[in-house]
């Protein structure tokens, strides 16, 4: 799990869309309901099997309430394209130059070379508004040992820029292992430069995909396992955004809380929320080593938790998309 500071990267980015998505779709969840059992807050009650709890006067014409029987918001979810790649400099990095053989820990030599090389990309992360650290290996071994050591290695370039000054917040790390090679794996001098650490850097916010799903529309009240109704829902979704998503540097699953309730339960709820999306996306083919999830409970609110139409928006699973490889 992620740290609430590991959120920062996206924070200007989603402030920023927030204004285009705000919709104010209503979710009553406060008040008795027609046909369902409500304990004394007016919250509607579930039984073991997480099912809305009927009352006897219940008929299917009372159906209509969101998260119960199979009801989900009229245009649950929100989409927003990012206006541009907002890619402001790309670093290739050779592995040989940094790292002994089979190894993630930086030589001498190699934090020498490393120094060259963070004269030439400080300049930008200052600017930047995001950088993802990409990890390589040729196509040698076993492939979830060379994904290990790729990202292992992309950790190394990491701190070592923040040990420079770089700003932790803005920086991601993954590993690819040997998905993306820029040469041929079958000579010594191809495999050689598929060894690299990758620095992508991006300067605008604008460049940001978001994919924003009400939390009604995919879970139960409280729940973190994913509805029937939910999964085909995000199924659906993922279908029409399969381009966006393979060709994604990286893609972050955000889960979000109203402010109402335990501080320390609705972060727990944010987090499992967001990994129930995660584990959707990656069954549906998503690159598993491209995704980190992380769960921000209350903190990051789109809308005001005054008014339970406010509260319905900040109760949100966001999957953010930075990056459009070709």
């Amino acid at each position: 799990m992620l740290n609430k500071k590991s959120a920062i990267l996206f924070k200007m980015a989603v402030v920023l869309v927030s204004a285009v998505l705000a919709t104010g779709t209503a979710f009553a969840e406060r008040e008795n309901v027609p046909g369902y059992s409500t304990d004394s807050n007016g919250t509607i009650m579930h039984d073991g099997a997480g099912n809305c709890i009927r009352t006897e006067n219940w008929t299917p014409a009372k159906a209509v309430v969101v998260g119960c029987d199979g009801v989900v918001l009229k245009a649950p979810t929100e989409n927003y394209k990012g206006g541009s790649t907002g890619v402001g400099a790309t670093f290739l990095i050779p592995s040989a130059s940094l790292f002994a053989f089979n190894s993630a820990e930086l030589t001498e030599q190699g934090k020498e070379d490393l120094e060259a090389y963070r004269a030439k990309i400080k300049p930008e992360l200052a600017q930047a508004v995001a950088a993802v650290i990409i990890g390589h290996t040729d196509s040698k071994g076993n492939e979830a040992y060379n994904i290990k050591l790729s990202k292992h290695r992309a950790e190394a370039v990491r701190d070592y820029l923040i040990d420079g000054g770089v700003s932790p917040g803005i920086l991601r790390v993954v590993g690819w292992g040997s998905k993306d090679p820029i040469a041929s794996n079958d000579t010594e001098g191809g495999r050689a430069e598929n060894r690299r650490v990758e620095v992508v850097v991006y300067g605008e916010a604008r460049g940001l995909d978001v994919m924003r799903f009400p939390s009604v529309a995919l879970f139960s009240r409280k729940g973190s396992k994913m509805t029937l109704e939910g999964m085909q829902l995000l199924s659906k979704n993922v279908d029409e955004a399969k381009s966006k998503l393979s060709r994604a540097v990286y893609i972050e699953i955000v889960g979000h809380t109203d402010d109402v309730g335990n501080k320390k339960e609705n972060q727990n709820l944010s987090q499992l929320r967001a990994w129930a999306v995660s584990d959707a996306l990656i069954k549906a083919g998503v690159d598993p080593y491209k995704i980190m999830t992380v769960g921000v409970g209350a903190s990051e609110p789109i809308a005001s938790n005054q008014t339970k139409e406010g509260r319905a928006q900040n109760r949100r699973v966001e999957v953010l998309v930075l990056g459009r490889k070709k």
